[in-house]
């Protein structure tokens, strides 16, 4: 953004740049994160599908539960920074619009304040003006929503991908104990 652009946004500069730098951030680690997952989701599964024959003598129930706390903490890995995405993909809109309404107080004033005739080119740079924050706040919601729900996705296959086997290889396990 260049100079201009941050000072038309007003009051409102700070905070969406802030959210603009924040979900970038996100977004980034994020992909890494789920780029680089591909080797550790592969060591976790076959780490947890050891230690369940290592345990095969152990009840079902307990076996289950080390399964589901295993896959609790992946799934908390995997949402990391996800609802703060949504967080500022829900307020990054109503910022701008603040922004709006603050830009069109502002030019309201001008226009008051001005004893000679009102020019349309007056009313038209008080609303660009406003309107700017509005944009800049959508253009930070858009991709923030969308990487969100784009995160969401792949944790949720990821978790119930390796769900499915693990438990598949517990009634696998108990079969086999009860021929």
């Amino acid at each position: 953004m260049n100079m201009e652009i941050i000072k038309q946004l007003g009051l409102m500069a700070t905070p969406l740049i802030l959210c603009s730098v924040v979900v970038m951030a996100i977004i980034f680690e994020r992909l890494v994160y789920f780029v680089l997952d591909k080797k550790r989701f592969q060591n976790t599964s076959n780490n947890l599908k050891k230690m369940l024959k290592t345990h095969k003598n152990q009840a079902k129930p307990l076996r289950d539960e080390f399964i589901s706390i295993a896959l609790s903490q992946m799934k908390n890995n995997y949402h990391k920074g996800v609802k703060l995405l949504r967080v500022i993909g829900t307020i990054a809109p109503l910022m701008g619009l603040l922004g709006t309404i603050l830009g069109i107080i502002k030019a309201f004033k001008k226009i008051a304040s001005t004893t000679t005739h009102v020019s349309p080119n007056l009313i038209a740079d008080g609303l660009w003006e406003a309107m700017l924050t509005t944009a800049v706040g959508l253009m930070i919601a858009i991709p923030a929503l969308l990487f969100a729900y784009f995160f969401s996705m792949i944790a949720v296959q990821r978790v119930q991908k390796l769900s499915f086997a693990l438990n598949q290889d517990s009634l696998n396990i108990e079969i086999e104990k009860n021929l």
